[in-house]
């Protein structure tokens, strides 16, 4: 695994990466009183690599405590130790690598969000302590702007956050707390930020927040990432339509309106979840956009029948103008209690070719039967 080293939250655009409450790590520049052009001047040359390498994926919710797990129903066993046993390997041998919380790290009953239909009441609370299964999986990001950040009120994103900082684990997605984020890793500044739907986060609705966000990572970065909670929900859903949509009568973004304002506005990746499917992808403008990666780890109270058990890691390698190089979609399948394992026929890399095939023609994306990601040749 590529060894840690540095990481930031912030709020507002700083050329000199200040650290703030977000994760509670402080560096040498960490200062307003060094002037910024005696910084800039003294600033050693940094020696950047060739290309870097981004692993993303779907979905995350470890388990819960509610309702009160019986038998250990809601919880997998040995503290879900073993949950990303099959996929470490690809998620940890990336550049950087990052996933969507779907939930809350806390511990007691929080404030729970108002039950309204009892057949979509679907509420969730990790154990804090499973944070560590993160780690140890080799992520450097969670995204929390989505439903499910607010499923336990502001106990629970309160909790949700200091688990993370306590860790030293990025997040980003919550307005006035956590909207940015930075992860230095081997020379390279990654900014990444997630949008999403509901209250409390940088809205996926609106364009221009969209474009703020990355253009204030844009100032800091050298890598832009914008991860995207949004879209309907569901198997019936698989296909990005191109226009607002709506789920239980909630606004849920134009997702493809948003992937291209995020790479106009200079984001070099964007990456989606939220319709716990999986969705096509499509280079535009030569970077790449995947619409949907569903579920990734998500062992209880969460389907995982059929398509919604597909679980992909998607990884993407980078120039350093964050130019697409090449990659792989790596399948797995989720099991009930076991979370994403090994999937030989490879289900989710071709559900998303041939979701990509139809909705994006025209874009140059290749996906081979091995999941492997290329650039069409000029022939073709």
């Amino acid at each position: 695994m590529v060894l840690k080293r540095l990481q930031y939250n912030i709020l507002l655009p700083v050329l000199l990466l200040v650290a703030v409450a977000c994760t509670g790590r402080t560096t040498a520049q960490e200062t307003s009183e060094i002037p910024q052009d005696s910084v800039s001047a003294n600033a050693p040359q940094r020696q950047l690599p060739e290309s870097v390498t981004i692993a993303f994926t779907g979905d995350i919710m470890m388990g819960t405590t509610f309702p009160d797990s019986i038998h250990g129903t809601g919880l997998p066993p040995n503290g879900g130790k073993n949950i990303f046993d099959d996929v470490r390997d690809v998620i940890s041998s990336a550049d950087f690598a990052g996933g969507n919380l779907e939930g809350s790290f806390l511990n007691g009953p929080g404030k729970r969000r108002p039950m309204t239909n009892p057949k979509t009441y679907f509420i969730f609370r990790m154990p804090p302590e499973y944070v560590t299964n993160l780690l140890e999986a080799g992520y450097d990001f969670v995204g929390i702007a989505n439903n499910h950040i607010n499923d336990f009120g502001e106990p629970g994103r309160q909790s949700t956050m200091k688990t993370l900082r306590d860790a030293g684990l990025a997040h980003a997605g919550l307005m006035k707390y956590c909207e940015t984020a930075y992860v230095e890793r081997n020379g390279v500044v990654f900014g990444v930020a997630q949008v999403g739907h509901g209250d409390n986060n940088v809205d996926v609705n609106n364009l221009d927040e969209v474009r703020r966000v990355v253009r204030q990572m844009r100032d800091s970065a050298d890598i832009v990432i914008l991860s995207f909670h949004g879209g309907a929900e569901g198997s019936a859903h698989t296909h990005v339509p191109g226009k607002l949509e709506y789920y239980v009568g909630e606004k849920r973004g134009d997702v493809k309106a948003v992937a291209h304002a995020a790479i106009d506005a200079g984001a070099d990746v964007v990456f989606g979840h939220g319709p716990h499917v999986v969705r096509g992808a499509e280079l535009y403008k030569d970077h790449p956009i995947f619409y949907s990666l569903g579920n990734f780890c998500t062992p209880y109270r969460m389907g995982i029948a059929g398509l919604t058990g597909q679980a992909p890691v998607a990884v993407v390698e980078l120039d350093m103008d964050g130019k697409f190089l090449g990659g792989k979609i790596h399948s797995f399948i989720q099991q009930r209690g076991k979370g994403p394992r090994k999937d030989p026929t490879n289900s989710a890399a071709r559900q998303i070719r041939t979701l990509s095939r139809q909705d994006f023609p025209d874009s140059p994306l290749r996906i081979a039967d091995d999941g492997t990601l290329s650039r069409a040749s000029g022939n073709e």
